[in-house]
């Protein structure tokens, strides 16, 4: 966490044929089709696969996302505005 932004970092690559612009599309891959069943019986609020980061987006736009094959990481910055000070 820093004054101007959330950094998450996620080690690994997004899977497959997944891309940045994809996800924010709305398209997911299931990693683990076991948990996803159980989330889909009602286990917990479920708004739809993969709608998460479009849902992300539409509340909050100042969110970067970075798939880094090559240091098979992803990153994920959330821009805040800037810490006013009094």
């Amino acid at each position: 966490m820093y004054d101007n932004r959330i950094e998450i970092i996620s080690p690994g690559h997004l899977p497959n044929n997944l891309t940045v612009a994809k996800i924010k599309a709305g398209n997911s891959n299931i990693r683990n089709p076991i948990l996803a069943s159980f989330i889909a019986k009602g286990l917990l609020p479920y708004k739809g696969l993969g709608s998460g980061i479009k849902r992300a987006l539409s509340g909050w736009p100042e969110i970067d996302f970075i798939d880094d094959r090559a240091g098979s990481l992803f990153i994920v910055t959330v821009h805040r505005p800037p810490v006013l000070s009094s």
